[in-house]
């Protein structure tokens, strides 16, 4: 069996200007995919003009069975970030088409975007929160207060009888604020407590027997950071966070072989309104918003706050069929934050 290597081939004008600051803009490219055994020197399907917007700076790293005449299909996307953004990626089917989903705190930030992204995936979703609907395509909204007993329940009750039924719960709703642990009183962290973990235990018993319904189902909890390594500035928004992981793993060891999986997230200081908006976690710390939010970028190895649409894509992937082999995980998406390797 022979294997193709794609590789981009550039003209010489192009190749020329690989460096000028417009990185190869107004150049025209020829993909290709050469066969690389030394018996057809041919390329395998049709080459394909890209034209400036399609520029590709690296090779491409697929391998393709050399006896399938298929054209390269590339899609070059997002240039947000100089330093990180720029990538070349070819569009994969995660496999959510018709998934029926629900997705707690998702009128805003994280848990907007995880939304938007499934329903671009062509899943069918529920949103939920207090507010009214993000207006991203979802199918169905249903307005609660999660930190209320009873409410999650009814969310997801609500949620399945919309779609007909549920496959995908993503628990993202919670609350956090700067505070010292000393001055944190009974009533407060028992709030916090009702909302970031226990909205997540009763969505969670609620799906269950919507899943078996559909043969299996997944489940994915939006943790943080401070879940894995505690934030002295927020002591009851870090243990509940880590009650969260301990959930998820619990979660994944129970319903393994019922076909369910369940797996958290933990995102780093992530560019939305919780950390953005006024009276939001920089202002208080106080001190210029502006110079707070670079302090906290700068103390991240990637030099930069997450954008939400960074750590939904994360949230996607776990939600698909892609990650079918993966439960009990505890993923870190915090642009390299806590340094540990688990």
């Amino acid at each position: 069996m022979y294997f193709a290597e794609p590789r981009v081939e550039l003209d010489g004008e192009a190749e020329r200007s690989r460096d000028d600051a417009g990185g190869l803009a107004g150049a025209a490219q020829v993909a290709r995919v050469d066969r690389d055994d030394g018996l057809a020197p041919e390329p395998v399907g049709e080459p394909v003009r890209l034209g400036a917007a399609g520029v590709v700076e690296r090779p491409v790293g697929v391998t393709l069975k050399a006896e399938l005449a298929v054209p390269v299909g590339l899609a070059v996307t997002c240039e947000e970030d100089g330093r990180h953004g720029r990538y070349a990626s070819a569009r994969m089917d995660l496999g959510l088409r018709d998934r029926l989903c629900l997705v707690t705190g998702s009128t805003g930030g994280i848990g907007r975007e995880t939304a938007r992204l499934l329903v671009a995936e062509g899943a069918r979703v529920a949103t939920c929160a207090r507010g009214e609907a993000p207006g991203v395509g979802e199918t169905f909204h249903v307005p609660a207060d999660l930190s209320q007993p009873g409410e999650p329940e009814r969310a997801v009750a609500e949620a399945a009888r919309a779609l007909g039924g549920l496959q995908v719960l993503v628990n993202n709703v919670g609350v956090a604020r700067q505070a010292k642990f000393e001055e944190v009183p009974d009533e407060e962290w028992d709030a916090y407590w009702q909302l970031n973990l226990m909205s997540y235990v009763r969505a969670s018993r609620e799906a269950l027997p919507n899943f078996r319904a559909a043969g299996g189902g997944v489940i994915v909890n939006v943790s943080s950071t401070a879940g894995k390594r505690p934030s002295t500035g927020m002591p009851h928004y870090s243990v509940t966070k880590a009650a969260v992981l301990s959930l998820s793993r619990l979660l994944a060891d129970l319903y393994a072989k019922e076909g369910i999986r369940c797996n958290a997230v933990t995102p780093g200081p992530t560019a939305t309104d919780a950390w953005l908006g006024e009276g939001g976690l920089a202002d208080q710390q106080g001190g210029d918003r502006e110079e707070v939010l670079a302090k906290v970028g700068a103390g991240r190895p990637l030099g930069r706050l997450a954008s939400p649409e960074e750590i939904a894509a994360v949230v996607v992937f776990l939600c698909s069929d892609r990650s079918s082999y993966v439960t009990g995980a505890a993923w870190s998406a915090d642009g390299g934050t806590v340094p540990i390797i688990i």
